[in-house]
């Protein structure tokens, strides 16, 4: 009997006993404001560029300028030997001297005074003749002068007539020639001095000096060469990159889809406000570069069906090299009640991207989801949960549908800041990839 009650004993302590529910991490998904953003691969290019090119012909004398330094607007960096144009503009200012002269010459002309006055002469000599071809035919009436007195009195009138007549044509050619010749000797001095102002223009060009702010290259020609022979010689090239440009494209179905956006209020106008843009070169994490969109073509190009944008960046550390591989980063929407959820949290199968979720009787529960862009360590649930669902975030390894489990509450912590995301490029899924920020329209 004591070895059946022993008997007995053990098998009632032997009965199985079910585990107790496993212990899974629950909360409800983080709501904020997202922004949606699209990248870009492009290429940063100078805010300025300018040749320094020899606009007149001479042998170089100077080179004042370090190779790849910080050059200032007008800082003179190469000079042309100046004295052969030196002597130009001597002998241009003697030529506006005599021109000069000579004008004055002809203000001064007494031509006229002297036309004038023979014509006076003539005139009295006329008068005279006049009175004495009268007297002549009183004394022929009388019988005290011969005819042949008088036909010469009368022979004489007409001559001092005609000689009148010819000192008015010469007053009057001589008041024009005045004139002319004023006019005449006004050109060559306007010309003299056109003539002064081009050797003094080409004595500048002897000075070249940089038109801009920016840093200069190597000196493509040494002193003692002869520049600007037969074409304008490229002596150095100034790029200012500060602030500095990139350039990046985007298809035709971007720039239809940006204009609905605009058009919609959900997206500004470039061209009526700031359009703030990141910017990020290949060996940098994230964006760091701040910006904003700057210019869009007005068409597409038929050949590639895209429409090249343009952003400007600050680059007062020359960080941005021109040329240089750039990856571009524009808002597309602003979600202010967007619901995210850790990375940790979702699954992937064949049927897509799916989070597990305690319902009823903390029974598990498989939801299929459609995820935006990420922030971080979360990720943008644009389908599949609403803001109350208590979603696994921790031991989904022993959660599976259908599953009781034990829910312990705990709120999403994201290990990033809330904002955009600095250290991943941040996209839309396949079902939300936003269009080009190109246009802008």
């Amino acid at each position: 009997m004591t070895w059946l009650a022993a008997l007995a004993g053990c098998e009632q302590g032997n009965q199985y006993a079910p585990p107790p529910p496993p212990e899974v991490t629950v909360s409800p998904p983080l709501r904020r404001a997202v922004t949606s953003y699209v990248e870009y691969t492009g290429s940063s290019r100078p805010f300025e560029t300018v040749d320094l090119r020899a606009r007149v012909k001479g042998f170089l004398k100077k080179v004042d300028f370090q190779e790849g330094a910080e050059v200032k607007a007008d800082q003179v960096i190469m000079v042309i030997d100046e004295e052969p144009f030196k002597v130009r503009v001597a002998t241009a200012k003697a030529k506006l001297d005599e021109a000069n002269a000579a004008l004055e010459k002809a203000k001064q002309s007494k031509a006229r005074e002297v036309a004038e006055a023979q014509l006076a002469l003539d005139q009295a000599m006329l008068t005279l003749s006049q009175v004495e071809e009268r007297r002549n035919r009183t004394l022929l009436s009388r019988n005290a002068a011969s005819r042949e007195d008088v036909d010469k009195s009368e022979a004489s009138t007409k001559k001092s007539a005609a000689q009148v007549e010819a000192d008015k044509a010469n007053l009057d050619q001589t008041k024009a020639d005045f004139q002319t010749n004023i006019l005449a000797a006004q050109a060559q001095v306007e010309a003299a001095q056109s003539d002064l102002k081009a050797a003094e223009i080409d004595l500048g060009y002897c000075r070249i000096a940089s038109p801009i702010d920016g840093r200069i290259t190597r000196k493509l020609v040494d002193v003692g060469n002869l520049v600007g022979d037969t074409d304008s010689t490229v002596l150095a090239t100034v790029v200012k990159d500060d602030p500095i440009y990139a350039y990046f494209s985007a298809s035709e179905a971007d720039l239809l889809m940006f204009r609905s956006l605009v058009s919609k209020g959900e997206r500004a106008d470039y061209r009526k406000e700031p359009v703030p843009i990141d910017l990020g070169l290949a060996n940098e994490t994230g964006f760091p570069h701040k910006g904003k969109l700057d210019y869009a073509d007005p068409a597409v190009d038929p050949a590639t069906g895209t429409v090249q944008a343009r952003g400007l960046f600050p680059n007062p550390d020359h960080e941005i090299i021109a040329g240089l591989f750039v990856r571009i980063r524009v808002p597309l929407r602003n979600d202010p009640n967007a619901l995210l959820v850790p990375e940790r949290a979702l699954g992937t199968d064949q049927q897509g991207r799916f989070a597990l979720v305690v319902g009823a009787g903390n029974k598990v529960e498989r939801r299929q989801v459609v995820t935006g862009p990420s922030e971080g360590d979360l990720r943008v649930i644009l389908e599949g949960l609403g803001p109350d669902d208590k979603v696994v975030v921790d031991g989904v390894q022993f959660a599976r549908p259908g599953l009781v489990v034990n829910p312990q509450p705990a709120a999403i912590k994201p290990a990033t800041p809330a904002g955009p995301d600095t250290s991943k490029a941040q996209q839309g899924s396949a079902e939300t990839t936003p269009p080009a920020p190109a246009a802008g329209k």
